[in-house]
Order: C-alpha cells, then sequence, then structure tokens
C-alpha cells in the first residue's frame, strides 16, 4: 500500500483544482462530483452570491443545482413546508389554487414559471415521501429534498429558520428582483406578484381590477 504524504496529499489536491474550477462555471449535476459540491455558491447570476451551489433531489429522484438549474434566468416562486409540517402549518392546499391562477392568467407551470417547493425536513423527508405529500395534494410541481447541510444552507439563504416557515418566494433572476408572500394568503395575492416581477408578454401589472375586489 502506498505511504501518503504531505507532498503527495498537496501535488494531488493542485491537480484536482482546475477540475473543480472549471466545473464550477458550467455544471453538471448528473455527475455528483463532490469537488464542486463543496463549491459555496454559484456564479454569474443577478443574485448567485446570496444561493448554494448544492445538489438536491425531487420528488422523482432527479437531481439538480440548486441554483445553475432552477433559479438562474428563470421566473419562480419558491415554498417550504414538511410531510409533517402540512399536519400543523397546511400550505399545500392553498398553493394549488396559486397555480391554477398562474396557469390561467400568467403562463404555464413548468415553462413560463417555474414553482418549487423545499422541505424543511430533509432528515425525514426523502423523494418518495415527497412524491407522496406532492400527489395527496394534488400538486404536480418539483419538490426537493436533499443532505441536511445543504437544505439548510438553502434555508438560511431564503431567511428560512425552524421546521415551519410560512413564506413563499417570487422571483425573477432575470432581473434579480424578489418579494415575498405568506404562503396561506389569499391565492390571487400570492399569483400577482409573479405577475408583475415577469416580463414580455407575461408580465401584468394586476391581475384584476383592483376596484373590484
Amino acid at each position: 500500500m502506498k505511504k501518503t504524504t504531505r507532498r503527495n496529499f498537496l501535488a494531488g489536491a493542485a491537480a484536482a483544482l482546475p477540475v473543480a474550477a472549471g466545473a464550477a462555471v458550467v455544471p453538471d449535476a448528473a455527475k455528483d462530483n463532490p469537488a464542486i459540491k463543496t463549491c459555496p455558491r454559484a456564479t454569474g447570476g443577478k443574485n448567485a452570491s446570496r444561493f448554494p451551489q448544492v445538489i438536491v433531489r425531487d420528488q422523482h429522484g432527479e437531481k439538480a443545482w440548486f441554483y445553475e438549474d432552477l433559479l438562474a434566468d428563470k421566473l419562480v416562486l419558491v415554498s417550504f413546508t414538511s410531510v409533517r409540517g402540512e399536519e400543523y402549518y397546511p400550505v399545500l392546499n392553498n398553493l394549488t389554487k396559486v397555480r391554477e391562477i398562474i396557469n390561467d392568467r400568467i403562463g404555464k407551470v413548468g415553462q413560463d414559471v417555474h414553482m418549487y417547493t423545499v422541505t424543511t425536513d430533509p432528515r425525514r423527508d426523502t423523494p418518495d415521501a415527497l412524491r407522496e405529500l406532492a400527489e395527496k395534494h394534488g400538486a404536480d410541481w418539483r419538490f426537493f429534498t436533499g443532505e441536511p447541510e445543504d437544505i439548510r444552507e438553502i434555508l438560511a439563504s431564503f431567511n428560512a429558520r425552524g421546521s415551519l416557515y410560512g413564506l413563499t418566494w417570487i422571483g425573477n433572476e432575470k432581473t434579480g428582483r424578489w418579494t415575498k408572500k405568506p404562503s396561506q394568503l389569499q391565492p390571487l395575492f400570492i399569483a400577482e406578484p409573479v405577475a408583475r416581477l415577469a416580463t414580455g408578454k407575461h408580465h401584468l401589472p394586476f391581475l384584476v381590477d383592483m376596484h373590484s375586489v
């Protein structure tokens, strides 16, 4: 067995650095390279420095880089819950109504607007558990879990603390603009900032005539 010396270790580490640095610019979650995974932040986006460069897994077992694949250059709605959390502070039934409004009045969820729910309990919430939760509530968007330390970084980037977090964040990483709304707020008033932050044909200052509400 070859003895590992300090010189050998440093030489190996130096050789690995260019690989990690190059891959961080154009990440490929399918490779699941642990050298890249330790990169604390993504690069190149409007708010890339705010979000962790970590791999997450959805309810179907598909992997993705949290910022590069899910947020960068996209109009997104990010909510937070868990299997147990839905028993104490339910948000998914309300968010399915938000999805319906988005589909009807703004654009297609999954193409024009991307909805994600991140678990606040990654130790318990496996992809299978999240799939059952999504199906139970008719939520056809992507649910994410991951390594507890990685999910903790994601939650911290949204100022989420504890297992119950009642805010939904809406953001457009093409423009770098974000806002947040209570997840149990009337669905129309969660969907409306999605329309306001949208660009091009999907942008709407209001979804209804406010004088008629």
